[in-house]
């Protein structure tokens, strides 16, 4: 199987980290540092978002106030979504054409994972090592 068929549910990031939309900026702060994790997904009554490390920086320089403000309102919403046994190359495509770093990934009833480009590289990453030894051999 070429690394590019592989279902993203065998690469993703699981379980998936969230938070409700109520949940103050420190919280969400700590809650990324303590998990070592890049983002999570917002729930919200109208739906889902996601918050990255990348949010809470924006909001902190725009000036806004972490013990008071909520996730809800830095949250990228609508978030994007790729079903689990969708391929990589599906997947990177779509974070190429949104030019995003993370997918959540959609099971039947709720998110089952997140997919990040560092994933992604990690899976692929044994390919391009055998194609550079192939370059090197030649």
């Amino acid at each position: 199987m070429n690394s590019l068929d592989t279902p993203v549910e065998q690469v993703m990031t699981k379980p998936v980290k969230t938070v409700d939309r109520e949940l103050v900026v420190r919280d969400a702060s700590k809650l990324l540092a303590s998990e070592a994790v890049g983002s999570v997904v917002v729930e919200t009554e109208y739906g889902r978002g996601i918050l990255t490390k990348t949010d809470i920086i924006d909001g902190l320089s725009d000036g806004i106030d972490p013990d008071t403000t909520p996730v809800g309102d830095l949250m990228t919403t609508p978030v994007k979504t790729i079903a689990p046994g969708a391929p990589l190359e599906e997947a990177i495509d779509t974070m190429v054409e949104h030019t995003i770093k993370r997918l959540v990934v959609d099971g039947q009833a709720s998110s089952v994972g997140i997919l990040t480009t560092t994933d992604v590289m990690q899976e692929l990453s044994p390919d391009l090592d055998r194609v550079v030894e192939m370059f090197a051999e030649g």
